[in-house]
Formats: structure tokens, C-alpha cells, sequence
């Protein structure tokens, strides 16, 4: 998991973050004609987020920084999405591209992630364990998740400050 405010996608940190990141929010509306009246419009609830970006990968070793993500993406399956300064989601990885080639020690690539709401198959990504020595304040730091959401998905966990006995499952997400 990401500590260090780079944006992370299951095990993969990318090693400089992608120089643009968008997240489009969309709701559905949708209209209902009504015989011999006009129509009804009704919000029928938030899609899900898409996330698209493009960066860079440099170095003499660029080639296997975007065989790294590849190797992700071609795993397929959903998995914990970390975008600095936003609450982490769970995501799919659907589009990869690379954008050049390696020239000068840089490749280019875009990506795509869409927001999934099914539950993780694997909650270890929406969980970490306490150790004897870490808060919710340690916790809110290190995964970058606000530490009021973690108070609300853990309501047994009385206060902020309150130390996490070892073993104790957190819940993120």
C-alpha cells in the first residue's frame, strides 16, 4: 500500500506521479415521457468515478517501470486505487496505453480506472491491522483517508488518539 502520497494501484507505486490526473463524476438522470403531458426527469443515483491520467516514466530502467503496470493491468481484476489528497476506491484498470517509445530514457503513457462498487474479493486492501503502537491518527496518515471516515467504519473504536490493540482489523474502506 502507498505511504508516501504517490498514487498506487494494488501493489504497483508508481515511481513519480502521473503529471495529469483526471476524476469525472457523473450521475445518471434519467427522462420519462408521460402520455398527453410532458415528461418526468429523475436522478437515479452517482455512476461510477472514471479516472484518467498520463505521465511519464524516466530513467534507464523506464522500460520495466511500464512492464511493471502492464503486468498489472494484465492481471485484471479490481483492486485499491490511491490518488494523492483523494479517498482511496476500489477500481478496475481498464485502459493502458504507452505513448512513445524509449527514447532518451523516457515513455510515455495514459491509463483508465473506473470506479467498481462491488466489494473487494480481497478485503485486505480495505483493511490493515493494528499493532499495539498506531491510532486512527497514524492510520488516517499513512493510508491517506480522512481520520472522520475512519471513525464512522469503525465505530467501536472510541476515540482518534485511542492506541490500536495488535491484531485488530481497521477497516479503510
Amino acid at each position: 500500500m502507498n505511504t508516501d502520497g504517490k498514487m498506487s494501484f494494488k501493489k504497483f507505486v508508481f515511481p513519480v506521479n502521473p503529471a495529469v490526473i483526471r476524476i469525472a463524476y457523473k450521475r445518471s438522470i434519467a427522462r420519462q415521457p408521460i402520455p398527453y403531458a410532458n415528461s418526468v426527469t429523475q436522478d437515479m443515483g452517482r455512476d461510477s468515478r472514471i479516472v484518467t491520467g498520463e505521465g511519464e516514466f524516466y530513467g534507464t530502467d523506464c522500460q520495466q517501470q511500464f512492464e511493471s503496470l502492464k503486468r498489472i493491468f494484465d492481471e485484471g481484476g479490481g483492486g485499491m486505487l490511491y490518488i494523492p489528497s483523494q479517498k482511496p476506491i476500489y477500481a478496475l484498470f481498464g485502459d493502458l496505453q504507452m505513448i512513445g517509445s524509449d527514447i532518451e530514457g523516457v515513455i510515455g503513457y495514459r491509463f483508465t480506472f473506473t470506479e467498481s462498487f462491488e466489494k473487494s474479493s480481497d478485503q485486505s486492501d480495505c483493511e490493515c491491522l493494528g499493532n499495539s503502537t498506531k491510532t486512527l491518527w497514524d492510520i488516517s496518515y499513512e493510508f491517506r483517508v480522512a481520520v472522520e471516515e475512519l471513525m464512522e467504519l469503525n465505530p467501536d473504536i472510541a476515540r482518534p488518539d485511542q492506541v490500536i490493540r495488535a491484531g485488530r482489523r481497521v477497516r479503510l474502506c
